[in-house]
């Protein structure tokens, strides 16, 4: 019996080395190089169709992303604004004399690489005369600001160059001039990081504790006009006392507590386009007779 066994055992292992040496690999779920095991057939079938499914989910949603059109508001490039002309009060108070739609995918990109070769400048100001919005459907993905010497893309400063504005005339002559209104931005300011509302209460919190410590009994109305960097911070305060028309002394020291506290507390919401030259400016009334 032992001889037996031995013989079995013998076999078993010629076999082995019989396949080695054919370039088979001993698998418990093949027979002739097919998976002899039904339920791990389609296990292995349903996992390649589950990965061709997500690949191509993926690369449609890649697909979705793209940007698809480009809108233009102009004004003309050689003319110096006699007011302050930034990113973000372009469309409001300079008042654009032109706009243009392009409808295409292949235009943008063609724009997104003349962009990538710029070189960077100092953050500074410079007056806009050229306002680009990058679309996908319905929403903008990105925004271009720059006249003829200077872009602002990004949060950043570069370089313009002729090919980059020859590249926008010719899209401006190739595609007709229209005023849809497809996308209007904001009104001019900022939003305070917790909301508008927030921003009330705060203030309203503090200047009760100031007029506490100044014995304080009346009503006051106060402009603010704050300037802040692109995160957000506030980097010059004015506060001006509306009403009364002569504040006595304890508004004015409150109209001073309010500067300070502004400047070393308040943040706005991140704004890659804010420029040195853009204000934030809102009133506050305030109420104490108690």
């Amino acid at each position: 019996m032992a001889a037996i066994a031995q013989m079995k055992k013998l076999r078993i292992l010629a076999s082995l080395r019989w396949q080695a040496t054919r370039g088979r690999a001993t698998n418990p779920y093949t027979h002739n190089g097919r998976i002899a095991n039904p339920a791990e057939r389609m296990y292995r079938i349903m996992k390649s169709r589950i990965l061709i499914l997500l690949f191509l989910f993926v690369a449609q949603g890649i697909k979705g992303n793209e940007a698809d059109s480009l809108l233009i508001r102009y004004s003309d490039w050689n003319i110096e604004p006699s007011h302050i002309s930034t990113c973000s009060n372009f469309e409001v108070l300079n008042g654009y004399e032109e706009e243009f739609i392009i409808p295409t995918s292949s235009h943008v990109d063609s724009l997104k690489k003349l962009l990538t070769h710029l070189q960077e400048q100092e953050d500074r100001y410079f007056p806009v005369r050229c306002k680009l919005y990058i679309f996908c459907g319905d929403a903008v993905r990105e925004k271009i600001c720059m006249n003829k010497s200077t872009i602002a893309y990004k949060g950043k400063t570069y370089a313009n160059n002729d090919t980059i504005v020859c590249f926008i005339n010719q899209l401006m002559h190739n595609f007709p001039s229209c005023n849809s209104k497809r996308f209007l931005p904001d009104i001019i300011g900022a939003n305070y990081v917790e909301g508008r509302d927030s921003l009330y209460r705060l203030l309203t919190k503090e200047l009760d504790k100031w007029a506490s410590t100044y014995f304080y009994r009346g009503t006051t109305i106060m402009t603010i006009r704050c300037k802040a960097n692109k995160n957000g911070k506030t980097t010059k305060t004015d506060v001006k006392i509306r009403k009364p028309e002569h504040p006595n002394k304890a508004e004015r020291k409150m109209a001073e507590k309010l500067r300070q506290y502004m400047i070393s507390n308040i943040r706005w919401e991140e704004d890659p386009d804010r420029s040195p030259y853009d204000f934030i400016i809102f009133t506050i009334r305030y109420n104490n007779k108690q």
